[in-house]
């Protein structure tokens, strides 16, 4: 585990995203006969999105200075226990009854890293009559190499997906994220994809760390750009992020030296 990413500090040497999502893979999931089953750390309903069951997995690709997950995204092997697609869906389906809440979503990780497991969560969600929506948060680096998986996903009818663009050029990528540069084009290539195969705002929509503390209004004016060639609507309707001082993102922008907050 020598050479796996952990946090990211000034002087690292960018990696590879696509590589990671398969290192991280390795460490966060496994295979029980036909299933896979992926780590998650608990399950719970949080506030956003006007109640939404969560289930906190395990694992990304990218290494955001400004991230609020667990620390379980940098150190995957010490974090979360295995579940199956169906002990997920169990889990989910429990809490939506206690709360009667009628949606769903995996978060604190980049849930698209296990395809397998993802779809086998869904194929199980689409029939969960407890689950009216599934909200698909991801960062779009496996989505844009991966078009038939952008298909696959839509093919699922309580499926909604909120890709979560964090570069406008390839510097910026690389400095806030730790990623190579060359790949700041996926996620907009998964909104191509996404673009493709369904309509803005009732299957999909983009979101991006636009806080002015860490991105110039010249790259996020690049972003919106880039989104309007793709389709207007999407340029109109971004959703802009900003950065929330949560424990765990204060010690991700100390060992990054960068400061936002007094």
């Amino acid at each position: 585990m020598k050479d796996y990413p952990r946090f990211w500090r000034p002087g690292n040497k960018p990696f590879n995203p696509l590589k990671l999502a398969e290192k991280t893979e390795k460490i966060v999931c496994r295979r029980e006969e036909n299933k896979v089953s992926r780590k998650y750390t608990h399950f719970y309903v949080a506030g956003v999105y006007r109640g939404i069951v969560t289930a906190c997995g395990v694992g990304c690709c990218l290494r955001c200075f400004y991230c609020w997950v667990p620390l379980s995204r940098d150190y995957p092997e010490h974090y979360g226990k295995y579940y199956t697609a169906s002990q997920v869906v169990q889990n989910i389906v429990k809490l939506a009854r206690k709360y009667r809440v009628k949606k769903a979503r995996i978060s604190c990780c980049e849930p698209t890293i296990s395809r397998e497991h993802l779809l086998q969560v869904l194929d199980l969600i689409e029939e969960a009559k407890e689950i009216k929506l599934f909200i698909l948060e991801t960062n779009g680096m496996i989505f844009g190499v991966n078009k038939s998986f952008v298909k696959e996903v839509l093919d699922y009818s309580k499926v909604y997906v909120r890709v979560s663009i964090k570069a406008g050029e390839p510097e910026g990528l690389t400095w806030r994220t730790g990623a190579d540069g060359d790949f700041y084009e996926l996620p907009f290539k998964a909104v191509e994809y996404f673009n493709e195969e369904a309509e803005p705002l009732k299957r999909f929509h983009v979101a991006a760390m636009t806080d002015s503390r860490i991105m110039s209004s010249r790259e996020r004016e690049k972003i919106i750009r880039r989104l309007w060639e793709i389709n207007p609507i999407l340029a109109i309707t971004l959703e802009e992020e900003i950065v929330d001082p949560y424990d765990t993102t204060l010690i991700r922008l100390e060992k990054a030296g960068v400061k936002i907050f007094k």
